[in-house]
């Protein structure tokens, strides 16, 4: 899954009386579900019953298959771009359902299907779980074995780790999913109806999505929605986010012969005397959208930005105090911040401020040495990241607008993709039921209000109107380069957070 990753440094467990104090009406939900009565700050200490040990049992006893299990899985590549093995994964996504008595059929594109699955158990509550199967080339000359061999090797610093395409992002903790649910079935222990939407096209933008969440909504019906993923870091800490940024791509492209430059091919650089360069007014055009510190200069473009709630500032508030500054410059290589901000003022830009972002120019002759041409076009590829409560066609509509209003209506946009930011509130049950199941289980999570990356759980908050959340434990690192790895160990952890997170879910103490 495309996103920014956040390295924090983590509170220890022996710090958990520092841990997030909620807001107000969520802690007094969290206290009456946990049984606490008089001390909001008291963590309840809640054992795991027995039948949760069973199937713990059962999951030590046959981790060995469960890992030949994760590495089968991810052996068999599914990269979405190149239409690589994608087929052939759905139909072991399908067999995964099935292995635990549910049925699954295809929908959506019929390249890119999404299994989408059901397992009635005639239970009071049920589950909608998102997913993905597909998977970012692998083509990185660094890799140190094929990435789709799901070598396990030993490491020196995170012990065995299986070194996959797909091993953290995010095919490992899928198959890991359905270990977890195969062992729970085996004890007859799932305490919840399951309803599965896996899809094959994330990587892509998710693009048939949408259509088919609206299209299936009766049949979608649920209580809240999880994606299940490792979420957390190298050093063990967990990060829960509540809701992600929007997006928006597209490219923009300046041709010659209108306004000026060679219109067909490229032509030789002595012309650069007498005819224009759509290069140069490709830059020109650029300088317009932003000021010397990077603020947008588009008109409007920041009018629906929303402040954070009380709750998020109190959030806000509490991550100031274990988030690490250094550490996020350290690991991008960067020697400053472009915000003159820190703490908790730093955290608010960067979750609540969006953006606009270059992500690639490109124009004539690139390759090694010179060669003198004079460009016939350019192009650059351009990112909008959205936060509550922008549209993403209001903004859409006042880029064309500002390229117009500049003079360089002979620039137009292409391959424009977008869609909407989501955000759960930290009142919502299922974000307690999470936090419960990591505190049971030894966990403090940080919490962030938001994520400054994005993903396309809008379909569930905004178009179903579910609850969703994303966690679970376990680590790995290098999602979309070389060397992509997630630990054993973690693959052991997570599926007991799956199996303590569906009896919270279902309201077993």
């Amino acid at each position: 899954m495309a996103e920014e990753k956040l390295l924090l440094s983590a509170p220890k467990v022996e710090q958990q009386k520092e841990a997030i104090k909620l807001p107000a009406e969520a802690e007094t939900l969290r206290v009456k579900r946990s049984g606490v009565e008089n001390d909001s700050e008291q963590k309840p200490v809640i054992k795991v019953p027995e039948k949760i040990e069973k199937v713990f049992a059962g999951i030590e006893k046959n981790f060995d298959k469960h890992i030949t299990k994760v590495q089968e899985f991810l052996k068999q590549s599914s990269v979405s771009a190149e239409k690589e093995g994608i087929i052939e994964t759905a139909l072991m996504v399908k067999g995964m359902i099935e292995s635990i008595g549910g049925k699954a059929t295809f929908h959506g594109s019929d390249d890119f299907p999404i299994v989408f699955g059901q397992l009635d158990l005639g239970k009071p509550k049920t589950l909608l779980i998102y997913g993905m199967y597909d998977v970012q080339p692998a083509d990185e000359k660094t890799w140190k074995t094929p990435p789709f061999s799901a070598d396990l090797r030993e490491t020196s610093q995170h012990g065995k780790c299986i070194f996959a395409r797909g091993a953290v992002n995010s095919k490992g903790s899928l198959a890991s999913l359905f270990n977890a649910l195969r062992e729970m079935k085996a004890n007859d222990e799932i305490p919840v109806n399951l309803k599965f939407t896996i899809e094959g096209e994330e990587e892509l933008g998710s693009p048939h999505f949408a259509a088919f969440v609206e299209k299936h909504k009766d049949e979608l019906k649920a209580d809240a929605c999880v994606d299940f993923d490792f979420a957390q870091d190298t050093d063990q800490k967990v990060t829960m986010q509540l809701g992600v940024k929007g997006i928006i791509t597209f490219d923009i492209v300046c041709k010659g012969g209108r306004v000026g430059g060679p219109a067909e091919k490229e032509v030789h650089s002595a012309d650069s005397a007498w005819i224009s360069s759509p290069a140069w007014r490709m830059v020109q055009f650029l300088s317009t959208l932003v000021d010397k510190k990077e603020k947008v200069l588009i008109d409007g473009f920041y009018d629906n930005v929303i402040p954070p709630s009380k709750e998020d500032v109190e959030l806000l508030d509490k991550l100031a105090k274990t988030f690490d500054e250094n550490a996020i410059l350290r690991e991008i290589k960067s020697l400053r911040f472009k915000y003159d901000s820190h703490g908790a003022e730093l955290l608010q830009k960067y979750l609540y401020l969006p953006t606009l972002n270059i992500t690639g120019v490109s124009s004539g002759y690139t390759g090694p040495g010179q060669k003198s041409v004079l460009p016939s076009k350019a192009r650059a590829k351009m990112e909008i990241r959205l936060v509550p409560n922008q549209k993403h066609e209001e903004i859409l509509d006042k880029f064309r607008k500002h390229i117009v209003k500049h003079g360089f209506d002979d620039i137009t946009m292409e391959d424009v993709f977008a869609y909407p930011w989501s955000k759960t509130p930290v009142s919502s049950r299922i974000v307690h039921e999470m936090i419960d199941a990591y505190r049971i289980l030894g966990h403090e999570p940080e919490i962030w209000p938001l994520g400054a990356w994005s993903a396309p759980y809008y379909v569930f908050s905004n178009l179903l109107n579910l609850p969703f959340v994303r966690g679970g434990l376990g680590s790995g690192d290098g999602e979309h380069s070389a060397n992509e790895y997630c630990t054993v160990d973690g693959i052991k952890q997570f599926e007991k957070f799956v199996v303590v997170f569906l009896n919270e879910f279902a309201g077993k103490k």
